[in-house]
């Protein structure tokens, strides 16, 4: 539990780092994740980085308390929960951005 919290974390600290360097770098060149469009992609860009920190963590935690479950009822030993914890972690880098991508452009 403390792994996944300090996880969780590191992933919202780092999302929360990025955000504040897009904002304040100044407009006319716009920041690093808006690659200089600040009306168009600026926001654009927060929405889909926030919506993919919060996707991720989300969905990290639902594979923790199903993981946390499968181990109380002893379905599965500490090993198996962490490899599907990991498993979950890893798969959920690329998939949690592009899901955020696609939730931002479609309510856009």
């Amino acid at each position: 539990m403390l792994a996944h919290l300090a996880w969780s974390l590191v992933v919202v600290a780092a999302a929360a780092g990025f955000i504040a360097l897009e904002l304040s770098t100044p407009c006319p060149p716009g920041g690093p994740l808006a690659l200089g469009d600040c009306v168009a992609l600026r926001p654009f860009t927060l929405g889909v980085l926030g919506l993919g920190a919060v996707l991720y963590v989300g969905g990290l935690s639902a594979v923790h308390a199903w993981v946390s479950g499968l181990r109380r009822r002893g379905v599965a030993d500490g090993i198996a929960a962490r490899d599907w914890y990991l498993l979950a972690a890893a798969v959920g880098l690329p998939i949690a951005p592009l899901l955020a991508f696609t939730l931002v452009s479609a309510l856009r």
